[in-house]
């Protein structure tokens, strides 16, 4: 039996809608913008959830990270300057470190496949919300991050138009918070590599040591964005379910009510 409302899905067994009816009383399932193909509406919180647990998950690892290369740039420090005997626990420390890394390997490439995801599935709903409210097309909420140079510009386009897609009648709060978890990517990004080349560089101790240094600092920022980023996709997310749950189409504001012309002054 297909849902009464939509026409489209099949109808739960204990139900006369199918489970999108359900969730969004009162929404469309799905809507043809520019993209030709329909948009279908789905709810993005669960995504949104274990987007942003994985997230927080990698900022753990980075900040644990930047403990033991902290450490170990005091304890190559002392080597370089003849304090051999801290050479066993640099070993024990760089073992920990390289677990460490283990892990955040694991995560991180887990936590990029679910972002996408959830991106994704936020840029279709936005099309439900405002169909022709969006520069680029839907493909590029994926498409868009591996392009070379591009990629600095191109998502945030796309999320943009998302954000301001899910805005309610009441709701027309800025893109600040957005804005901050773009700059961070990108200033993380590139702190990151450069960080990185600096310790493969690296020949002499103290070289080591400051490199060690840099690598630390630079975790210390991604953990800040780690959090700023959990922060925007919780944000997005909620932003998405509040507008999914008001009505559709937004009521249009009744007729002005009649003034009566005031009576013509009497002749004096």
């Amino acid at each position: 039996m297909l849902c009464v409302r939509c026409q489209v899905a099949d109808a739960q067994p204990s139900s006369v809608r199918c489970a999108l009816c359900a969730t969004y009383p009162g929404h469309p399932r799905t809507a043809t913008g520019a993209n030709g193909a329909p948009a279908v509406l789905r709810s993005p919180v669960a995504l949104g959830w274990a987007t942003a647990g994985l997230f927080a998950a990698v900022g753990l690892t980075d900040l644990v990270s930047a403990v033991l290369d902290l450490r170990l740039a005091g304890l190559v420090g002392r080597m370089a300057d003849g304090d051999w005997a801290a050479g066993e626990w640099a070993g024990r420390v760089e073992q920990l470190s390289v677990w460490t890394g283990h892990l955040w390997s694991l995560v991180y490439p887990a936590s990029i496949v679910v972002f996408l995801v959830w991106f994704r599935r936020g840029r279709v709903n936005a099309e439900v919300f405002d169909p022709h409210g969006h520069t680029l097309r839907r493909g590029w909420a994926v498409g868009g991050w591996f392009v070379p140079f591009a990629n600095l510009w191109l998502p945030r386009r796309v999320a943009v138009d998302t954000w301001r897609a899910c805005a309610s009648p009441a709701d027309r709060r800025g893109t600040w918070l957005l804005n901050l978890w773009w700059v961070t990517f990108v200033v993380d990004t590139v702190v990151s590599n450069g960080a990185s080349r600096i310790l493969r560089r690296a020949g002499e101790l103290d070289e080591i040591a400051r490199a060690y240094r840099y690598v630390a600092y630079s975790e210390v920022f991604s953990v800040v964005h780690a959090v700023i980023a959990v922060l925007f996709v919780l944000a997005l997310t909620r932003r998405q379910d509040a507008r999914a749950h008001q009505p559709w189409p937004p009521a249009a504001p009744g007729p002005l009510p009649e003034v009566p012309d005031a009576p013509a002054p009497g002749k004096v």
